[in-house]
């Protein structure tokens, strides 16, 4: 008489944090192997995910192993130790089960001696497997309220970022230290529990955004003169820069334009510890000061965003040179075909801005490249004409003639009301009118505009000396579009900052000037005052 056994495989698994705390893989083997020898099955093989999470969506290769093979018919039962150590989520977990019964597989689980296909089996699996999705989430959210009371305590969550060590030099385990790191086998410099500056890679952090603010307007460009430099030891030997990597993943090893991007974006190194929020886009939801030591302050770390948010993507490198910023690009557009305009090198020219129509083969236009430098100039002068017209009608004799005037009008009307020969309506418009008029000469607003009106004639003073990132910053701050029809400016569309000096140049002028620039044509979408 022949006798049927059973072809039985094991499953077992632990997370990362499991492998920390001691939960040993052989034990769930040791139970496995027990319960199958028990009841005569063949125990063919056992998969194993060591390192891996159960929750929802997680990607376990062997679990997916195990499946593969269910399909193909390769055994007859599936014994885990403990149902979490196969799914802790219910809906991954009876998906699963349901997937295995149709490929005439059962499973078993030990601790809960657990048959999943008789009806108690399938009533105590649901109820099993709702406790483990439960625990999960509640293991979610403690953990989430752990990591933001450590970052009200000023103390950061996860891995030590770079620039950063634990300040453990006497005994020190960290990647970027022994054979790297000047301070290994010195006295500690901290408790292991507060980050401390690491001496070389904290200098790299300080010398990545120095490079970035000063002419490497890249990641790349960053990432490829930091593989470049090396740092000076005390005993005078030179150290390669290097980031340390992820423990248990990978080693130290050059940077990669990823890594810079996640530097120079990191505001832990001004020196505050940020909670971020669910989700997979996370945002920082609020921001608290660390225990750790800043290695830049926040206004460097500020420029830089502003200077990453105005450059975008244009900045990349050129045989080692980092490429032109076009100060214009974004904001100047063909009149004709309403098509933007982008700087491009442009060989009969040099630098220039080409329309982006014709550069992409969209449309047919006729507008002529133009020299770079010589619109920037025209942009510049422009401005600079309507600071000189603005500065002359709000003069200190002006803007004082003004108010008395409008206050004598005012004073005016109250006497005539009070004879009797206006009405209360006229006054009031009277009233309203001298608003209007004393609002702008003594508000905030003013003094604003006027601040604005001394940074352009300053920089229109200083144009060539200063960098094209800096015009480009000047020029997104007083112009929405710009308007071109072959070399000329023909229409602007002004910030709601700059409006009050366009308009006052604009009252003046209403033809050709000397330069080409036909205000008459400037056309505005702002209400003028």
């Amino acid at each position: 008489m022949t006798t049927f056994s059973m072809r039985a495989v094991g499953y077992r698994r632990v997370s990362m944090r499991e492998q920390v705390d001691g939960f040993s893989l052989d034990a769930q083997e040791g139970n496995i192997r027990k319960y199958a020898a028990e009841r005569g099955w063949d125990l063919v093989k056992v998969y194993t995910d060591a390192g891996i999470s159960a929750k929802k969506d997680s990607h376990r290769p062997e679990l997916a192993k195990l499946m593969q093979d269910a399909e193909d018919g390769q055994f007859d039962v599936v014994v885990v130790d403990k149902i979490d150590r196969f799914y802790r989520h219910l809906n991954g977990l009876l998906n699963a089960l349901d997937e295995l019964n149709g490929h005439n597989v059962t499973f078993v689980s030990v601790q809960e001696r657990l048959d999943f296909t008789t009806p108690w089996g399938k009533l105590t699996l649901t109820m099993l497997g709702m406790l483990a999705e439960i625990y999960i989430d509640n293991l979610r959210q403690e953990t989430r309220k752990g990591k933001k009371q450590r970052a009200r305590d000023g103390l950061w969550n996860g891995n030590i970022p770079f620039g950063y060590c634990r300040g453990l030099c006497s005994r020190c385990e960290d990647p970027n230290g022994p054979g790297y790191c000047p301070d290994v086998g010195k006295p500690n410099k901290g408790d292991g529990k507060t980050m401390v500056e690491h001496p070389v890679d904290g200098n790299a952090v300080r010398m990545a955004f120095n490079l970035y603010l000063h002419g490497y307007r890249s990641d790349v460009a960053v990432a490829e003169r930091l593989n470049e430099m090396k740092f000076t030891l005390p005993d005078g030997t030179e150290q390669a820069y290097r980031q340390k990597g992820i423990r248990g993943r990978k080693g130290p090893g050059s940077f990669t334009k990823d890594f810079v991007r996640g530097l120079l974006t990191r505001v832990l190194y001004t020196g505050k510890v940020a909670y971020y929020g669910q989700g997979r886009k996370r945002k920082i939801e609020a921001l608290y000061p660390g225990k750790h030591p800043a290695l830049i302050s926040e206004e460097t770390f500020q420029a830089l965003l502003d200077l990453r948010k105005t450059v975008g993507s244009v900045a990349s490198t050129k045989l080692g040179t980092p490429q032109r910023v076009y100060p214009l690009t974004g904001i100047i557009f063909c009149s004709s075909c309403g098509w933007p305009m982008r700087g491009t090198m442009w060989r009969p020219l040099g630098f220039a801005y080409r329309d982006s129509g014709q550069i992409d083969l969209h449309t047919a236009c006729d507008q002529k490249p133009i020299k770079a430098i010589t619109l920037e100039k025209k942009v510049i002068e422009l401005l600079y004409a309507a600071t000189q017209e603005w500065d002359k009608s709000v003069s200190p004799e002006a803007t004082t003639k003004c108010i008395e005037d409008a206050e004598a009008n005012l004073q005016r009307a109250q006497e005539l009301y009070i004879r009797g020969e206006i009405t209360k309506e006229i006054l009031e418009r009277e009233k309203d009118r001298t608003e209007k008029i004393l609002e702008p000469l003594q508000e905030n607003s003013f003094v604003a505009t006027l601040a604005l009106s001394k940074k352009i004639q300053l920089a229109h003073a200083n144009w060539k000396e200063i960098s094209t990132i800096e015009q480009k910053r000047l020029l997104r701050l007083v112009i929405e579009a710009i308007f071109v029809r072959e070399n000329a400016l023909v229409a602007v569309q002004p910030t709601f900052a700059f409006l009050p000096i366009l308009t006052t140049l604009l009252k003046k002028s209403s033809s050709s000037g000397p330069d080409g620039i036909r205000t008459r044509d400037l056309g505005l979408d702002r209400a003028a005052c």
